[in-house]
């Protein structure tokens, strides 16, 4: 059994596309969990229409517990899992007929792999991105936010290259995640964190979903190179100020995961917490040598100078 996390805000335009994409896949031994963040367009009246038609199919959470942000949507949705693996969709994309069945062909064959097949797993796949009729865009894939799939710790703490919309996790993994804390930066990151520190990430390179951009997302396929892009963050306040956010997410991850990681995990997580307490000149050394780097050169060099 596979539970699908579907976190919704005024998601009408395209819930629908969304919504039949999951019910057309090959693999149909799943459950969706649904818990909408106060919408207030006709997201609601679409999911208990889905519901009523795919009887046992849907489970809509619904509760006085409030929201505000993805992150913590998806984690309330998490505390509700109770299925041997879990993926997470976002209401805009529409998601390949296969990508069940071939998330989880990998995740069985890393779980046989593990000592005990206990251990946190996350595995994750490639997207396409279209436009928002879902035409493919011809994008400069080595552009992108998240070009690269790296997994290691030092490079996890201080960006994240794994998309929510495009993993998988065993229970194990769903379990650890705790409950939301303002430090957590995107539930997708903190996970990938964890497992990271804990258990196996696997790259799946097949593209399984249409990531849809349409303007309005939170979170999207951003050409990372652009003069645009970079200008934009280099007047952008907050991002000079990114440091203190990934320390703090840092200290999180130390303060519930310590004791249960191995002692590689530990070195690099206390390596990169010691950093900030370094004079500026130490800091960029000790960045560079402990690998805690951007995806490209040159956004790598603007955090080294801000951090």
């Amino acid at each position: 059994m596979v539970d699908i996390l579907l976190a919704t805000y005024n998601g009408e335009k395209y819930l629908r596309e969304q919504l039949d994409s999951l019910f057309n896949q090959t693999f149909q031994d799943f459950r969706i969990l649904v818990r909408d963040d106060g919408s207030t367009d006709g997201t609601m009246r679409i999911l208990r229409e889905y519901a009523l038609h795919h009887a046992g199919k849907i489970e809509i959470i619904e509760d006085d517990l409030g929201g505000g942000n993805p992150a913590r949507n998806f984690m309330l949705l998490m505390k509700h899992s109770t299925a041997g693996y879990v993926m997470f969709c976002d209401q805009d994309d529409s998601w390949m007929p296969d990508k069940v069945s071939t998330l989880l062909q990998r995740m069985q064959a890393e779980e046989k792999r593990t000592a005990d097949g206990a251990a946190p797993i996350l595995v994750f796949s490639d997207y396409q991105v279209t436009d928002a009729q879902l035409r493919p865009l011809p994008v400069n894939e080595s552009s992108l936010q998240i070009a690269r799939h790296y997994r290691s710790l030092n490079r996890l703490l201080v960006q994240n290259y794994i998309t929510g919309c495009t993993m998988m996790i065993n229970k194990t993994a769903c379990q650890l995640a705790g409950d939301y804390d303002s430090r957590i930066l995107m539930h997708d990151w903190w996970i990938a964190l964890y497992v990271s520190a804990m258990g196996r990430i696997c790259h799946v390179p097949e593209k399984l979903t249409y990531y849809r951009q349409h303007g309005d997302n939170d979170v999207g396929a951003r050409d990372v190179k652009s003069m645009e892009y970079r200008l934009e963050k280099l007047r952008d306040k907050t991002v000079r100020n990114s440091k203190n956010t990934y320390y703090a997410q840092a200290e999180l991850l130390k303060e519930r995961f310590y004791a249960e990681m191995s002692g590689k995990s530990q070195k690099i997580l206390d390596d990169f917490l010691a950093i900030r307490d370094y004079p500026k000149l130490k800091r960029m050394k000790a960045l560079i040598d402990g690998g805690y780097l951007k995806s490209d050169w040159v956004r790598s060099l603007g955090y080294l100078l801000y951090i």
